[in-house]
């Protein structure tokens, strides 16, 4: 018995050293979790940073992670570094790879219900999508990521989404629409104080407003982005803003500028190891030689980016690479050569739906065209890029497509459709020469330089501490043989720059020859052009003084009578004398405004300024100027226009068109007769008929009433003399208003002008 209650009082004992033990294997078991899951978000972490240094060593730590995070059951971890591998891939030009990782995150991230996750590798899919110019299947993947991130309030990759969605817009073409969702993007990224996102989508705003010509907003921000990208110390950031200042120096013409940032920004990709960006860098480097004409370098570094560009499948990369390629083999007249690169590329745009690239390679193949003088197969190709270019608000491409055309149909003797499009050339110049030369846009260079040499003087103070004391360390010998090769190599540059400036300078004055050639022939065709326009101007000059001296002469003449004798005029006669001066006023500001609208449409000055505006309120203003002879004449005057009915005019060219046909209705109807306005609803558009109970019109004489080159008046009942313009004004007036005009009337019965304006349609053609 008392062995038994022994063995009871170690019972207890035993229980609560076994839950003691278990208690301590949890607490260790869970310690030891714990510090693994710490392990790997520092070694996520040391990914992430890597990225923008070396992209094999962010490899290798994210795939140890990754082992770490699946060996601990950690699918959120596991899915972070998927990610972090996959962009890795990605930026090293290994996309088929990549995209492995990326649908492995998305597939455990829908397994798991992780949004955040599924967000991410969706955008990442579309972002290699839409490299590969699969733009369709790129932005769906960008619309459902954007749709789970909105319904989950996940704003990064809301914020993420929302930029790529905008990058799609930009390459369509729709640059408002793109700037509508970075605006969102930015927004997000400022909210959650995401540095770099700001960056980025501040890249592609400035590169949208480069693409309109704003200098001046682009410019802004690229120095914001480049401002966070020296904070972050980002070199992927900050080699895709040298890319861009590179760019936008070249188009201000400054070519040693371009290629400083240009290099820069190649210098930053190498030490990434970033084949895209490399790609991007050796193109844009290559149009920077390609502009100063320095066409073997230019070649070179084009075929270094179609090689990265092929490497990598970057589609929008081919196409610029060959594309330039073609322009080099141009200017070198290799037309054959140029066919097969330019050839290559469009195929490439078409398939991938790229505007701009077909734009910019169609305009290439119509130069190649024109250097063979191939005019008439070069004007399709022309018109293709200039359709495709305003479709994507292309300025620079636009201009050299309407250059492409003018010289085509120049040279086919087509002179008018040549004028055409050198009046639009010229318009798109004055366009991208006011952008260039803003005052803004100086100022903020100014601004940008000198806070940019700040930092690079600083730069090279450091640089060059660095340097002395290296040298200081080199011994005699080496520095003999670095003079020695130094002086060996300044040598060969001598004798190389003297050769080459004397090849330049002839090729300079060859240019310059050819320059003035055809310059003078432009000069004597704009002689041509000036002499007919002079002659015109005579014409017109003498019409008008032809025109207003009978009704000056009149004026005159009563004035002169009522001055002199009306201290012996019965107040009748006085009254009928100030009346009749008062009509010949009328007619003669009248007959002088038809002659100003006149010799206005005879110079080609008026544009129609069409708004909203109520029919009514147009007609009673026009015919308000004659009340006073209508109440003379006891003529019954009826408007019958339905209140409310608004139309799409311009009010100057209607009411113009309007008091012509009423002043004639009153000149040729008799006292107490009728003057009738109806307003008619047709369809699209308003018809307005104005009848009088006048004398009528001859059959054989109403076809002259519109007629260009017919001046048909007969005097009006009471003797008043006509011009035979006004009628004219009314056709020409109605049909810039984009209505017809037309005239039925039998002699003895009157006369009905009718003619049409569009509705302002918003639904009802009402104005509310």
């Amino acid at each position: 018995m008392k062995a038994i209650k022994r063995i009871w009082i170690f019972i207890p004992i035993l229980l609560v050293s076994i839950s003691i033990f278990f208690i301590i294997l949890e607490k260790n078991k869970r310690e030891k979790a714990h510090n693994s899951t710490r392990q790997i978000l520092t070694i996520l972490a040391q990914a992430n940073n890597y990225q923008a240094s070396t992209l094999a060593k962010s490899f290798q730590l994210g795939k140890t992670g990754l082992k770490l995070a699946l060996e601990a059951g950690n699918d959120t971890l596991a899915i972070e570094l998927y990610l972090v591998m996959g962009k890795n891939l990605s930026q090293q030009g290994k996309n088929k790879e990549a995209v492995r990782y990326f649908e492995k995150a998305l597939n455990i991230s829908q397994a798991e219900k992780y949004r955040n996750g599924e967000c991410s590798a969706l955008i990442e899919i579309g972002i290699l999508h839409y490299d590969w110019g699969n733009y369709a299947t790129s932005f769906t993947y960008f619309d459902k990521a954007l749709s789970l991130a909105e319904s989950g309030k996940l704003n990064h990759p809301a914020a993420i989404a929302n930029n790529y969605i905008g990058k799609y817009y930009h390459t369509t073409g729709k640059f408002e629409k793109s700037l509508e969702f970075y605006r969102k993007a930015i927004s997000l990224h400022q909210q959650l104080g995401n540095i770099q996102q700001s960056a980025s989508v501040l890249l592609s705003i400035g590169k949208t407003y480069m693409n309109e010509g704003n200098f001046h907003k682009a410019l802004e921000c690229y120095l914001d982005a480049y401002k966070k990208g020296e904070k972050l110390n980002d070199r992927i950031t900050l080699s895709d803003v040298c890319n861009h200042l590179g760019t936008i120096y070249l188009l201000l013409h400054q070519p040693d500028k371009s290629l400083e940032y240009h290099r820069k920004a190649l210098l930053m990709r190498s030490q990434i190891g970033n084949p895209e960006g490399m790609a991007k860098s050796h193109n844009n480097i290559g149009e920077t030689f390609l502009n100063v004409k320095m066409y073997d370098s230019a070649q070179q570094h084009f075929k270094k980016s179609l090689d990265y560009c092929l490497q990598t499948d970057y589609k929008k990369g081919t196409v610029k690479a060959l594309t330039n390629l073609g322009n080099v083999f141009i200017s070198k007249k290799d037309f054959k050569k140029a066919e097969s690169y330019l050839s290559q590329s469009v195929d490439i745009a078409v398939k991938a739906s790229y505007d701009a690239g077909i734009a910019e390679t169609s305009l290439a193949i119509g130069n190649n065209l024109v250097a063979q003088k191939q005019f008439d197969s070069a004007i399709p190709y022309f018109q293709n890029s200039l359709i495709k270019a305003q479709t994507s608000n292309l300025t620079e491409i636009v201009l050299y497509a309407n250059q492409g055309l003018y010289q085509c149909y120049l040279n086919k003797q087509n002179l008018e459709k040549a004028l055409d499009y050198y009046i639009r050339f010229s318009d798109t110049e004055k366009k991208k020469l006011q952008a260039e030369n803003s005052q803004q846009l100086s100022e903020l260079r100014v601004t940008f330089e000198s806070e940019k040499k700040e930092k690079d003087n600083q730069f090279l103070r450091k640089e060059n501490e660095l340097k002395e004391m290296s040298i200081m360390r080199k011994s005699a010998l080496m520095w003999l043989i670095l003079i020695i090769l130094a002086f060996t190599i300044l040598l060969c540059i001598l004798i190389y720059i003297r050769f080459e400036t004397k090849r330049k300078a002839n090729d300079e004055l060859q240019i310059l020859n050819d320059k003035i050639l055809a310059q003078n022939r432009e000069l004597d065709n704009l002689n041509k052009e000036f002499e007919l326009a002079n002659r015109e101007k005579d014409k017109i000059l003498s019409i008008i003084a032809h025109e207003l001296r009978n009704p000056l002469f009149w004026f005159q003449n009563l004035a002169e009578v009522l001055s002199k004798k009306y201290q012996t005029m019965s107040m009748e006669k006085i009254q009928k004398s100030l009346v009749a001066l008062d009509e010949s006023a009328k007619n003669a500001f009248h007959l002088m405004d038809n002659l100003l609208h006149w010799s206005r449409s005879r110079l080609n000055r008026i544009t129609p300024k069409k708004t909203p505006h109520s029919l009514e309120e147009l007609i009673q203003e026009s015919a308000r100027m004659y009340d006073t002879i209508i109440q003379q004449k006891e003529i019954t005057l009826t408007i019958d226009v339905p209140n409310g009915i608004v139309a799409n005019v311009d009010p100057d060219l209607f009411t113009c068109v309007v008091r012509n046909i009423i002043s004639n209705a009153i000149k040729y109807t008799p006292p107490k007769g009728n003057i009738d306005i109806v307003c008619a609803d047709i369809e699209s558009d308003f018809r307005i008929s104005i009848t009088d109970s006048g004398i009528g019109i001859p059959n054989k004489n109403i076809n002259k009433l519109f007629a260009p080159d017919q001046y048909y008046s007969i005097p009006g009942l009471m003797q008043e003399k006509g011009s035979g313009f006004g009628l004219k004004l009314c056709k020409e007036f109605t049909e810039l208003n984009g209505g017809k005009i037309w005239v039925k009337s039998e002699s003895g019965k009157g006369t009905c002008f009718e003619f049409t304006v569009p509705k302002y349609l918003n639904g009802s053609g009402v104005l509310h």
